[in-house]
């Protein structure tokens, strides 16, 4: 598992629009942590996690975990 600056995630078109309460998850991160990184290509792309990724920002974090994955179908170019 690797870290990125929080600023350096680039997000693209979401199918969700409705991020839900990210309050809630937010104290929930603050009491445990961060139990699962998000995902994102290695360019940065974020693949899976808008939600902990608000919450984190929400937070004041510079950085994040993340899990990077490699995709091959011509949207990480």
């Amino acid at each position: 598992m690797s870290a990125l600056p929080i600023d350096a995630i680039k997000i693209g078109s979401r199918f969700r629009q409705d991020h839900g309460d990210i309050g809630a998850l937010a104290r929930s991160i603050a009491d445990i942590g961060l139990l699962h990184p998000i995902v994102v290509t290695k360019h940065g792309q974020l693949l899976a996690g808008r939600r902990r990724l608000e919450a984190c920002k929400s937070l004041g974090w510079e950085t994040i975990p993340v899990t990077i994955m490699e995709v091959h179908d011509g949207t990480d170019a």
